[in-house]
């Protein structure tokens, strides 16, 4: 297998490249300061909704578009007021909050007020949205009702507590409150023409090309210090490197190959970030002869997941071994670090009635990361009689693969997902109800989906983490997932230029990008 650049990336990128011949930067890229810049996204928009949205970029767009009644604080993971003056927690199945007055939408859609609170919210439970349901349903789990206690005050009652409510849905973007009259006159449009209140208003969103956000006169918190941000779509990395060399983007997050070459630039620097995000190989269970642990368990000890990441992260990250990575809670400290065992593999091979080897596929992101460690991964089970085919697929084509009845033609599939600063936001996707989801190993495991929702429920943090190891343990003895990474996240920036980042630079803080003193 050859890498190449998909034909949707070369349309993506083919404007940057050929602006991009000369070796140094333009002088405009490298003077500071500028009322405008430029970010990289490697996902095309889907819809800026909290409720809607598929990619981290749809959530950074909104996340300023839109605001919530508390957000984090700048590149911090505490959180301070912002729609709200206050929110308080009555009881563990009570908070109420108390918007501050004056709070405009945009497009002369009214003042903000405790029915578009209750609107947005109540929306994660289905109501309000046409049918439509959402992936994002369990940031609000145990919601049960909004109340409106008067015109900019309110109550959210839960039927069970939730711990991670405040960090994944009231601060963050599940939280964004929406002009109830415009979602409701707009309908499914709402995503790509939305209403907010935040300090930008998105002026426009393409296909292939990106977004553009402008500063929202109407906003009435601190203004940003960009008048304007064009956050352009380019898939491809390398692509990405080019236009920061010409000058054409200012920011971007990039594979440790793509960005190390960049520290040689002038005007242009490179950040490292504890990553965030988790990569792993998963198995479906379902399907034959994986339906079988043993032969799970003989793929797990045929890998080999140093050789892997040299090969696809030039050895520039961690080794991940269970669900859960520092600073969240729930670390597995004890979990077991696989080592490749190719006698030990055969044998269960042999054990399972496959020691004549088989042929099995592996789904990947059509990325060089990817396709460089499912190459390895082809040549490690091939030495224990496992014929693995690679299965590069772009991204449309490739986050649709695990959906619906879809799903159960999977073999194998290595993916990466983004995570949150609590562990039930790494938890959800593995429970039974995610399957034909985000569960594309079609892993039903009643015991793991009760202590999902045990450690959701749990106030106290270190029962709580007690509660999240037994679940990973339980992820360990199905053998079907092979733990990568979590990744470190290489920032490539204008020199002058100081982003607004969420930890593990995963989410960005739009209205926080600044120019350095």
């Amino acid at each position: 297998m050859t890498m190449q650049l998909s034909r949707r990336s070369f349309l993506a990128g083919t404007t940057l490249a050929g602006l991009a011949s000369a070796a140094d930067m333009s002088a405009e890229a490298q003077t500071p300061p500028r009322s405008n810049i430029a970010v990289r996204v490697q996902n095309e928009f889907a819809a800026i909704d909290p409720a809607f949205r598929t990619f981290p970029a749809d959530a950074d767009v909104g996340r300023v578009v839109f605001q919530q009644l508390m957000k984090y604080k700048a590149n911090s993971t505490e959180y301070e007021n912002d729609a709200a003056a206050e929110v308080k927690q009555v009881s563990p199945t009570l908070i109420e909050f108390r918007l501050k007055p004056g709070q405009m939408f945009t497009e002369d859609f009214g003042e903000m007020t405790a029915e578009d609170v209750k609107f947005s919210f109540e929306r994660f439970l289905g109501q309000g949205t046409g049918g439509r349901q959402t992936v994002y349903k369990a940031d609000w789990m145990n919601l049960e009702r909004v109340e409106t206690t008067g015109q900019y005050t309110g109550r959210i009652v839960l039927s069970r507590p939730n711990a991670a409510l405040f960090a994944l849905a009231i601060a963050d973007h599940s939280g964004g409150i929406v002009s109830k009259r415009a979602a409701e006159q707009r309908g499914e449009g709402f995503g790509s023409n939305p209403v907010g209140s935040g300090p930008y208003q998105l002026v426009s969103v393409e296909r292939q090309k990106g977004a553009v956000l402008r500063r929202n006169p109407g906003f009435t918190g601190a203004k940003p210090r960009f008048d304007e941000i064009a956050v352009r779509y380019i898939q491809d990395p390398k692509t990405t490197e080019l236009a920061l060399r010409s000058g054409e983007i200012d920011f971007a997050v990039l594979p440790p190959a793509v960005a190390e070459p960049l520290r040689s630039v002038q005007g242009l620097a490179i950040d490292q970030h504890p990553g965030l995000a988790y990569v792993w190989i998963g198995m479906n269970v379902e399907k034959a002869p994986l339906n079988d642990v043993r032969v799970r368990q003989a793929i797990r000890l045929a890998l080999d997941a140093d050789q892997m990441l040299l090969a696809g992260y030039n050895g520039k990250v961690q080794r991940l071994n269970s669900l859960i990575m520092a600073p969240i809670l729930g670390v597995w400290k004890d979990a077991p670090v696989y080592k490749r065992n190719v006698a030990e593999a055969r044998r269960l091979l042999q054990e399972a009635g496959q020691g004549g080897g088989f042929r099995t596929r592996i789904t990947i992101l059509n990325q060089p990361v990817f396709q460089s460690m499912a190459l390895v991964a082809r040549a490690l089970l091939q030495e224990v009689g496992i014929t693995l085919d690679v299965e590069p697929l772009d991204g449309g084509s490739f986050w649709s693969s695990g959906k619906g009845d879809g799903g159960k033609n999977l073999d194998l599939s290595m993916l990466r997902f983004n995570g949150k600063l609590d562990p039930n936001f790494l938890m959800q996707w593995f429970t039974s109800d995610q399957i034909g989801v985000w569960n594309w190993q079609r892993w039903a495991d009643p015991s793991y989906d009760k202590l999902a929702g045990d450690a959701l429920a749990e106030a106290d943090p270190a029962k709580r983490a007690e509660i999240v190891i037994k679940a990973q343990q339980e992820m360990d003895k199905s053998a079907a997932f092979y733990w990568l990474t979590n990744e470190v996240a290489f920032v490539a920036r204008r020199s002058w230029l100081k982003p607004g980042l969420m930890p593990g630079a995963i989410n960005w803080q739009y209205e926080h990008f600044d120019a350095l003193a």
